[in-house]
């Protein structure tokens, strides 16, 4: 590694010019939101972009993206740069893949690959990675038994030849997606970003005289590596552990974490963890590796450029056929339910020796149901509802509501979803009590309630999680709330494909998130604050805290 920039590039315009294509991707980020056609992409934000130089190595990511999906696209995109030969690589192509191995772990994830030319040769390439709508096979679920039963498995190959679609292999969309108008438009959106990187990427290097990228992308990685080392330095070194209890799918299921910091890297081991299961909740390696980077880069806090050369330092190995690194053909489709607890697993073995960076357990996994049927108008669809629990209270302060963490997942509005969807909500709004007590209380869940107006059933694929297993606290903090699932006032199963009729009322309570510290440093103060707002109840501030807020002598609570 060098230890310092290329003596081509001082510090000031390195950063410049690093600044310049975080630009581009932004710009193309914005492109995709614009244009594409699913509330998935729209309003939730279920996708990324980035810029690759032509060994497949990170240059730029954006400043709103999902963490894992941009993890996920350094290691697809070093793989496709090694798997095909450069001549195979055209200008004009377009290449696709889900294979969730050696993707982003579930086949509705679909990445795009642009190789960017210039004079004629190979500079570079442009990806992005969106979740569609719908691929076929059952609505997406947690309950499949094998990848088989979840829709198209595409292995890297062209989607656009020569700027146009694969007439071929976009026939096979439309004929096994519900919603194929929804899944091109989607792939047509991908393109445009992917265009507009590859016209930026090239103008940027006419504007500096550079034939390729290859000499700025070895300045650039090799200054983010040497800040990430750096800040990895200024942690205690050690082997830090720790196990946590999932709900599983019928049974808990267990990630042990083993954190090893030695001078400037850190290595983690999942050994121990609980083998594959035949249900959709399995995470490939890929994901695996994102979900466990992300909240080491966050505990790490480097100063600096973050891009593919912030990755070095960071090994990761899980045990193969075990639930963090499964053999095909599991299925996989609600990975999201096993990957969303590393960021917890990592930050308890982490807090013994860093109490102050990291958090109590969030109220993730997000909870993704899938709603299929047709709507009001005579439409088929297939829509995901992106419910967030809470984030977890920090050494110096509360947790955060209903803050999706680590996805930065957003909400569909209320009136989108009832113009579009044959259903009435019911209620959206926090629900108190569910952060965890402490000296600084946990972020709340949220209550989601929505009743079905539809004349013909409905198909609920539940992924919810937390159910049995509430985020723990942290330092002395206590437990934020379990997720609730009920259907007409009964429990269901968290992660079961149900049909709902016509008047049936679906009430769903995402959990809490854990507290920080010890409950009797709880500041009076705060207390009757989070009353007065509605956060906790009294019943619950007497209980929890030994505190009513109300003046001697009102009446009994």
């Amino acid at each position: 590694m060098r230890q310092n920039a290329s003596p081509a590039y001082d510090a000031t315009h390195l950063h410049i010019q690093w600044r310049r294509l975080v630009a581009y991707v932004d710009e193309a980020t914005v492109t995709l939101l614009r244009s594409a056609f699913s509330r998935t992409v729209t309003d939730a934000w279920d996708f990324s972009c980035a810029l690759f130089d032509r060994k497949g190595r990170m240059l730029a990511q954006p400043t709103q993206g999902l963490p894992a999906f941009i993890g996920c696209l350094c290691l697809s995109l070093a793989d496709a740069a090694a798997a095909v030969p450069e001549g195979d690589w055209r200008d004009g192509d377009t290449w696709i893949l889900n294979d969730p191995w050696r993707g982003t772990g579930q086949l509705n994830d679909l990445t795009l690959i642009t190789p960017i030319f210039h004079r004629g040769k190979l500079v570079g390439f442009a990806a992005n990675v969106s979740h569609s709508a719908d691929l076929g096979g059952r609505v997406l679920s947690a309950d499949a038994t094998e990848i088989f039963e979840e829709g198209l498995r595409l292995p890297l190959m062209r989607a656009f030849i020569a700027g146009q679609q694969n007439e071929e292999l976009f026939g096979i969309l439309r004929m096994n997606s519900r919603v194929p108008d929804t899944v091109v438009g989607d792939l047509q959106a991908q393109l445009s970003a992917n265009m507009l990187i590859s016209r930026r990427a090239t103008d940027f290097l006419i504007e500096q005289s550079m034939r390729d990228f290859d000499e700025f992308s070895d300045a650039v990685l090799d200054t983010a590596e040497h800040a990430i080392r750096a800040a990895v330095r200024q942690l205690p070194n050690g082997a830090y552990a720790s196990e946590i209890t999932t709900d599983g799918f019928d049974e808990n299921l267990k990630i042990v974490t083993r954190v090893e910091i030695l001078d400037e890297e850190i290595h983690v081991d999942y050994a121990g963890t609980s083998p594959q299961i035949a249900r959709a909740i399995n995470c490939c390696m890929n994901y695996t590796y994102s979900e466990t980077v992300f909240p080491l880069i966050c505990a790490a806090k480097p100063s600096g450029l973050i891009n593919g050369g912030t990755l070095r330092p960071f090994t990761v190995v899980a045990p193969e056929g075990s639930i963090l690194n499964p053999h095909p053909p599991v299925s996989l489709g609600s990975r999201v339910l096993v990957s969303q607890y590393l960021q917890a697993a990592i930050f308890r073995a982490l807090a013994p020796a860093m109490p102050d960076r990291v958090v109590g357990d969030c109220g993730t996994p997000a909870w993704l149901p899938i709603l299929a049927g047709k709507n009001q108008h005579g439409h088929g669809f297939v829509e995901m509802l992106f419910l967030n629990g809470g984030f977890g209270a920090r050494h110096d302060r509360d947790g955060i509501s209903c803050l999706g963490w680590p996805a930065s997942f957003s909400g569909t509005p209320i009136e989108l979803t009832e113009s579009e969807k044959p259903i009435l909500i019911r209620t959206k709004e926090l629900a108190p009590d569910s952060g965890g007590a402490g000296q600084f209380r946990g972020g709340l869940g949220q209550v989601f309630g929505w009743q079905s107006l539809s004349e013909t059933p409905l198909t609920l694929a539940m992924r919810g999680d937390r159910v049995h297993n509430p985020p723990l606290g942290i330092g002395g903090g206590e437990p934020g709330s379990a997720g609730i699932v009920q259907v007409n006032g009964s429990a269901i199963h968290s992660k079961k494909t149900i049909t709902i009729n016509k008047g049936d009322i679906v009430e769903l309570r995402t959990p809490g998130s854990g507290g920080y510290g010890p409950v009797a440093l709880r500041e009076p103060a705060a207390i009757a604050a989070d009353v007065r707002n509605g956060y906790v109840t009294r019943e619950a501030a007497v209980r929890l805290y030994g505190q009513d807020d109300r003046p001697k002598g009102a009446a009994g609570i």
